[in-house]
């Protein structure tokens, strides 16, 4: 990927060109493409959450990642070079587009909804970083989080898309790295592939079940795998790339790194269950690995993995919620109708943008402390957020790309109804009002056939 350098991106940022700082000016390619695809994929959920739930369950959750590369087929086929020939570099804008008859409601709506579900994404990034830190250097948990917001926003706020695939680059090399040096390091250390394996099953036969947490592991597949189809931080980089060509390329490189990294976290998972039997939280168990079991330069990378991945996933966390407020709130939902007087100018515009920025980066700090509404867990906040996603948008996208006859009326229907069935399946489950079929099926489930029904209804009912 070549293009503008430090100068000129902080020009573009400050002379208010919007299109340039959230799309690198359209320049990122195959490789850089597919790598950045991966950065924003792979979370705090895949290397702190999924490695416990490994360890609590096995390699039977290993199946959630048929569900992940799905999604990602679907977003191949059907999302993802479709959303780059329209131009825009939004999901918001794409929805105006598709069924505006005006900017106002369909883009605040779509906008104000992907800034709300984000803050729950980065909720998860936070409270993981939060458990890092307070291992390691043994500080509160608060603390952690403001560290990572600090980090995180020294270079997003600046520098915009490019820094953020730049780094995202970085951060892929980084986590496959330290996951495949660690992965190797602890196999060796047991005695081997046989040795761990007649381990775990004395500990659990079920641990090398590939059925073991079917339930679980369902409702986690469908949640990630719609989720990501139409997830805007992918999408963003997408927007980002050559052309749609290019979209097509990178994916199937994506989830080639996915699959080594995937195959690394189930193992890593597997050995922490061995080596620590006995901890109190499954979301310890990267930590663990790193600070009791390998030395300071196998865990050290270990450790800079997860840190990868967590900053990997809030700088693009970031930049799509800044687009959605300055670009789609700010710029063109508000005065649309008629909350602004006239359309903001450029500078104006760069302002509202790098303040968006800033308070996304905030405002979860205070849902991470109390994070036990979201699920508590890494990997259950972020199966809320995907979930939420994934009712929210995947009708509305997908329909708005490949059915003609859907509506305005259709779309806002489905976006309404997929989040609040979402929202109200998780208030039953946390407020203990949730019985067994209830606790068992994903928020996933309701939140996608309330959008469907919607969706569709409304669009008949306007089309006759």
């Amino acid at each position: 990927m070549r293009g503008p350098g430090i100068a000129d991106r902080l020009r573009s940022l400050y002379a208010g060109d919007a299109e340039s700082f959230y799309t690198a000016d359209r320049r990122v390619g195959l490789l850089f493409g597919a790598m950045s695809l991966t950065a924003t994929q792979v979370s705090a959920g895949t290397l702190i959450g999924t490695i416990g739930i490994h360890y609590t369950v096995g390699i039977g959750f290993g199946l959630i990642w048929l569900g992940i590369w799905a999604g990602w087929l679907t977003s191949m086929l059907f999302v993802g070079p479709q959303l780059r020939a329209e131009g825009g570099y939004t999901v918001a804008n794409y929805l105006a587009s598709r069924f505006g008859t005006g900017d106002g409601h369909v883009r605040a709506v779509a906008a104000a909804f992907i800034a709300s579900i984000y803050l729950v994404y980065t909720t998860a990034q936070y409270v993981a970083g939060g458990i890092l830190f307070r291992a390691v250097f043994g500080i509160g948990q608060f603390v952690g989080i403001c560290l990572v917001v600090a980090l995180v926003l020294s270079y997003t706020v600046v520098g915009g898309m490019q820094f953020s695939v730049y780094s995202d680059v970085i951060q892929v090399m980084v986590l496959v790295g330290g996951l495949g040096l660690a992965t190797g390091a602890g196999v060796l250390d047991i005695g081997g592939p046989t040795a761990l394996t007649d381990a775990a099953t004395d500990i659990d036969p079920q641990l090398l079940s590939p059925a073991a947490a079917p339930t679980l592991t369902l409702g986690l597949a469908l949640s990630f795998g719609f989720g990501i189809t139409v997830a805007p931080f992918e999408l963003s980089r997408v927007y980002a790339m050559q052309n749609p060509q290019t979209v097509r390329r990178a994916i199937p490189i994506a989830v080639l790194i996915q699959a080594v990294i995937a195959v690394c976290v189930a193992t890593l998972g597997l050995l922490a269950r061995v080596r620590f039997p006995d901890l109190g939280t499954p979301d310890a168990a990267v930590t663990e690995l790193a600070l009791g079991l390998f030395g300071p330069v196998v865990g050290g990378l270990l450790l800079l993995a997860v840190v990868a991945a967590i900053l990997s996933t809030v700088d693009s966390v970031l930049l799509v919620t800044s687009a959605s407020v300055s670009s789609d709130l700010y710029a063109k939902a508000l005065p649309a109708l008629g909350v602004l007087d006239a359309s903001p100018d450029d500078r104006q515009l760069a302002r509202v943008g790098q303040g968006a920025t800033v308070l996304a980066a905030v405002v979860p700090l205070a849902f991470a402390l109390f994070s036990g509404w979201l699920g508590e867990l890494v990997q259950r906040i972020v199966a809320l957020y995907t979930s939420l996603l994934a009712g929210t948008l995947f009708v509305p996208v997908v329909g708005g790309l490949h059915w003609s006859a859907a509506t305005k009326r259709g779309a806002l229907g489905g976006m309404v109804a997929g989040f609040c069935s979402v929202g109200a399946w998780q208030v039953l489950r946390v407020w203990g009002m949730a019985n067994d079929v209830t606790q068992a099926v994903d928020p996933v489930v309701p939140g996608l056939l309330c959008s469907l029904v919607t969706f569709v209804s409304l669009s008949w009912r306007a089309g006759g």
